[in-house]
């Protein structure tokens, strides 16, 4: 049976959760700030935000700089577009669809554990006898929300109110992809680990939340590595390669194009900047220049 610990990174919407170990370290002038002015001569400056999700309303209440540089931008650029084909395709790529069912999968005893934790989400036992293992997990590690907009969220409706065009730089089967990519033991173990250690949970995302108010990146790489200490080594260093290494340098590649346009809102999670292979060293590599504004 697997009992490692499985660390967790809140993610773009309240049903789900990336599960990350960081890269590396924070380095240097990277480890402090959520907001990142990226620059190039020929384009316009575009800027690059660390989210954290959350429904937190000093998450959520966008500081004065984040602001201004909002409203500078002529377009908004999210890991995922939250339009409502996109929250469709996540909800039914979170559901079982070849007939089996989660009590079927799971067993009567941890079947009734995962019910009893998620109405606390209000989420029906009817429904989650349809998610699959992996789906009641990550949603298990997620604060309930209050008011269900998230800063992710936030930041999709203030652009569409404001008129601004908004993409994504992954597509949620991208993103879906990397859970339904675990065996069905993987995601059992998965879950029953994750209900074994809600209260760890809960005070981890408290940990996050107040690191992230303080924009301290070197923080929330502690808080991550020291989820994976007692974790198996090389199943942890594959799991981080997929989930944040592999997809930093896919969307330090997709940024390109949006930074060449210039005068892009650019709002990933705050985990992906830091380190020897994050996002603001990857695009200083690519010859941006980076500055901290907030």
């Amino acid at each position: 049976m697997n009992q490692t610990r499985w660390p967790c990174y809140p993610l773009w919407l309240t049903l789900l959760c990336l599960l990350v170990a960081a890269g590396a370290a924070a380095q240097g002038r990277f480890d402090a700030g959520l907001l990142w002015r990226i620059e190039r001569a020929g384009s316009t400056p575009s800027y690059l935000f660390g989210t954290m999700h959350s429904d937190d309303p000093g998450v959520v209440d966008l500081a004065a700089p984040v602001r201004q540089a909002f409203d500078q931008a002529d377009a908004v650029t999210l890991e995922v577009t939250l339009d409502p084909e996109s929250l469709l395709a996540l909800t039914q790529a979170m559901m079982m669809t070849d007939g089996r069912t989660l009590d079927a999968v799971l067993g009567s005893a941890l079947f009734e554990r995962a019910v009893e934790a998620m109405a606390g989400y209000g989420i029906p036992d009817s429904m989650v006898a349809r998610m699959k293992p992996w789906a009641v997990a990550v949603t298990l590690m997620t604060s309930p929300t209050q008011s269900g907009m998230v800063l992710d969220h936030v930041l999709y409706r203030k652009a569409l109110d404001d008129g601004k065009p908004v993409d994504g730089l992954e597509t949620v089967a991208e993103q879906v992809g990397l859970f339904d990519s675990l065996t069905l033991e993987e995601q059992i173990d998965l879950l029953r680990d994750t209900l074994e250690h809600l209260d760890d949970i809960e005070q981890m995302l408290v940990e996050l939340r107040q690191a992230w108010l303080q924009r301290d990146l070197a923080r929330l790489v502690e808080i991550n590595e020291a989820t994976m200490r007692d974790s198996d080594p090389q199943f942890a260093a594959a799991f981080n390669q997929r989930i944040i290494l592999d997809r930093n340098h896919r969307m330090a590649e997709r940024m390109e194009s949006r930074l060449r346009e210039g005068g892009r809102f650019i709002a990933v999670g705050a985990l992906h900047l830091p380190g020897k292979e994050g996002l603001l060293e990857l695009l200083e590599q690519r010859g941006y220049r980076v500055t901290r504004l907030y």
